[in-house]
């Protein structure tokens, strides 16, 4: 049996320390066989397109937020766990070479902005995946940013959606959601594709572009994977306001 953890849009430094912290902790006793970042490890503030022309496009650089997670993340959680770790590409992650790219494309020739590199992800031993990464039998991890797939406002159904488009059962971040939706097609019912969001782990009072009511349709939480063979049971584990979470019957606070 196989033990997957699997996390997505923590968005340093927006993140919610106390989940963030009992996620380490919860990692280090817990010590999955693998554990499986979805992206949107960092948030990037400055060039994202929320920031362009204010205050925030002039202020920590995404040099600063790439050391924050190294320093709140990487360094921290290689100290609790040694195992496989994976980072997938995503939209955040972009953010820095592509606004290179749009406003001194002269400069964006080299590779030094990209994600890879500003989190010196060979240096922690994090494997990086572009798009999208195979992790078992029938099942796809993706951000869930590419383009063609369509984006749904019910829980789960943006990686349903995504499921459709790779005829692959799919599990993802990026719309911030916690859900899981399945649908059965084919003769006999023969086949069935699922959908997994696997929600986020942030801190909503930090995330100043929703406003000072701070309203969003999201969900915290994270994703746990049991995988024996080719039977793959996923399974998200709901993470409160605290930043509390209960798996397999023990609490982590």
């Amino acid at each position: 049996m196989k033990r997957i953890v699997i996390i997505s849009d923590l968005q340093m430094p927006l993140e919610n320390r106390r989940a963030h912290t009992n996620l380490l902790n919860f990692i280090g006793d817990y010590v999955p066989d693998e554990v499986i970042n979805i992206g949107d490890i960092t948030d990037y503030t400055a060039p994202s397109r929320w920031s362009a022309g204010k205050r925030a496009e002039y202020g920590m650089s995404v040099r600063d937020e790439a050391a924050y997670t190294r320093r709140m993340h990487l360094d921290p959680f290689r100290k609790v766990y040694d195992g496989g770790y994976t980072l997938l590409g995503s939209n955040h992650g972009e953010r820095p070479h592509k606004y290179l790219a749009e406003r001194a494309p002269a400069l964006a020739d080299g590779d030094e902005y990209k994600e890879k590199n500003l989190l010196q992800l060979d240096d922690y031993g994090v494997r990086f995946e572009a798009l999208r990464y195979d992790f078992a039998p029938s099942w796809t991890a993706t951000h869930g940013h590419a383009k063609g797939i369509s984006l749904s406002r019910i829980a789960g159904g943006t990686a349903m959606n995504a499921a459709r488009l790779f005829q692959r059962n799919v599990v993802m971040g990026h719309t911030h959601r916690a859900g899981m939706v399945s649908e059965t097609k084919g003769v006999g019912a023969s086949k069935t594709l699922t959908g997994v969001e696997v929600g986020h782990l942030m801190d909503l009072r930090k995330a100043e572009y929703l406003g000072a009511a701070r309203f969003a349709n999201w969900q915290s939480a994270f994703g746990l994977f049991y995988v024996d063979g080719s039977n793959v049971q996923p399974s998200i584990i709901p993470v409160s306001r605290n930043g509390s979470f209960i798996v397999e019957g023990e609490t982590f606070r």
